[in-house]
């Protein structure tokens, strides 16, 4: 076994054996109400919420995603991902503290999108924003689960198919016996695990190969395409500046709806902790990516024909001292899976407090087992579409999109401002349209159709919304 393999398996079965060890106290310990099963009690300390935020935000997608970005598309990622975690900066410290407050002010609501669709009494639309989740979430799951295989194949040598459904299973167990107490835990090992991983990587990759001489790295990578990786709009055309603003939007302004990444919000013990972190941001998302920067670009230079930009990863962490490579991989592995537990958990979460929305309050245990049942079905859809990876990439980036339609109703509804819910539903489904239509022919013959689908229908929903507001403020 070579010393990497080696290294591997060991931080990997330490890893997987404390999470086991996380399920059995839990399973010991006395049954937890809903509040600390699903929101922690609202007490994450400020450690623990910069690190959970990490891991939601920070971690999974923007190494393993963005390095494959870096790969085939070149520096724009940096532009676009720089600006995206700027803008959630911002929402973190307006919206972000907002429904903080409205979480305190309406303890009943422990549904993220309850709690800031409340204002419009409409569990119709409730319904709605939950079917709509449900439909973009668990694709993106399955791309969380990917990328991990992915991973685990091009690092491990560990088969496709068996690394998704070891990960689904460890998933399940876990989170279910200790809900989002046992997730937030995870969250801040994963987190120290990968960011000391990576730091180790980055030095290491550049020491090996280039002698840390940054010159020789940028003219390396300038040579490996023809237009530059480090040029826009890239060899593949794909960073023009509408591209680069619309998808900074995308990753921050679309990734707020979310239930899981909503709940952070919710969970944090103090609203002075979002005020920090608003701050942090920035500076947590420009490392991330800037270390999947150096990763991507370089891995392009010694890594060409990887028949997917997910393996550059893997092949980088190969390829550096065992033991730091080791640690990397299985903190990047962790990574994944604490992205994938939290949309887990926060999918049977909203499931099962819609069914039992408005029912007599003595119902924590059917709450719970329908949580269970949901979160197991979501876990084998998981599993099943993870199966194709091609295909299910291409459908999370556009549920990714869906997402982003729902952000202008929940900002009228964490603001308590006044709009009708008919023009709510129509702000939301207007944009959803545009998302759909952006997979067929038709968009082409639509007069938005140089714009994104998904920034299309972003435009139009906050279009609705606003001619919504101004009708409603008329008849005041």
């Amino acid at each position: 076994m070579n010393p990497y393999l080696f290294w591997s398996l060991i931080f990997l079965g330490a890893y997987v054996i404390w999470l086991l060890s996380l399920t059995v106290m839990s399973l010991r310990a006395k049954q937890s109400g809903l509040e600390t099963f699903f929101l922690a009690d609202k007490d994450v300390g400020f450690i623990s919420s910069v690190l959970t935020f990490w891991a939601t935000y920070f971690s999974a997608a923007a190494l393993i995603g963005g390095a494959g970005y870096y790969y085939l598309n070149g520096i724009g990622n940096f532009y676009f991902a720089s600006l995206g975690y700027c803008i959630l900066a911002v929402v973190t410290g307006t919206v972000g503290r907002r429904l903080w407050r409205l979480s305190r002010k309406y303890p009943e609501a422990r549904s993220p999108i309850q709690l800031y669709l409340r204002h419009f009494k409409s569990p119709g639309l409730e319904r709605f924003f939950v079917g709509v989740s449900l439909f973009c979430l668990i694709p993106y799951m399955a791309a969380q689960i990917t990328g991990f295989a992915w991973l685990a194949q091009s690092a491990l040598g560990i088969p496709y198919i068996y690394a998704a459904a070891g990960a689904l299973a460890v998933i399940f167990v876990y989170s279910e016996a200790g809900g989002l107490k046992n997730i937030v835990r995870t969250d801040v090992v994963q987190s120290l695990m990968t960011i000391v991983g990576c730091v180790g990587v980055v030095l290491a990759f550049m020491w090996t190969f280039w002698a840390m001489d940054f010159g020789a790295f940028f003219e390396d990578v300038g040579a490996v395409a023809d237009p530059s990786l480090l040029e826009l709009p890239g060899p593949n055309g794909l960073y023009t500046p509408l591209v680069v603003v619309s998808l900074a939007i995308l990753i921050s302004v679309g990734a707020v709806p979310m239930a899981h990444n909503a709940q952070r919000f919710m969970i944090v013990r103090d609203e002075k902790y979002l005020k920090r972190l608003m701050w942090m941001f920035p500076v947590m998302g420009i490392f991330v990516t800037a270390v999947a920067g150096i990763l991507g670009l370089g891995g392009a230079v010694h890594f060409q024909g990887l028949e997917s930009g997910d393996q550059v990863l893997g092949a980088v962490t190969a390829a550096v001292p065992p033991m730091i490579g080791a640690l990397a991989t299985v903190g990047i592995i962790a990574a994944t899976m604490s992205t994938a537990d939290s949309i887990l958990l926060s999918v049977g979460f909203i499931i099962s407090e819609q069914w039992y929305r408005g029912r007599p309050k003595d119902n924590a245990k059917q709450i719970l087992r329908l949580n269970r049942w949901s979160t197991l079905a979501v876990a084998v859809f998981a599993f099943l579409a993870s199966i194709r990876p091609g295909l299910i990439t291409e459908f999370a980036f556009n549920a990714f999109g869906g997402m982003l339609q729902l952000a202008p109703v929940m900002f009228v509804g964490v603001y308590e401002l006044k709009l009708d819910k008919r023009f709510a539903f129509a702000s939301a489904a207007s944009g959803l349209a545009f998302v759909i239509l952006g997979v067929t022919p038709l968009y082409a013959a639509l007069p938005l159709d140089g714009l994104p689908p998904y920034f299309a229908g972003f435009i139009v929903a906050i279009v609705v919304v606003g001619i919504g507001y101004v009708l409603e403020s008329r008849k005041a």
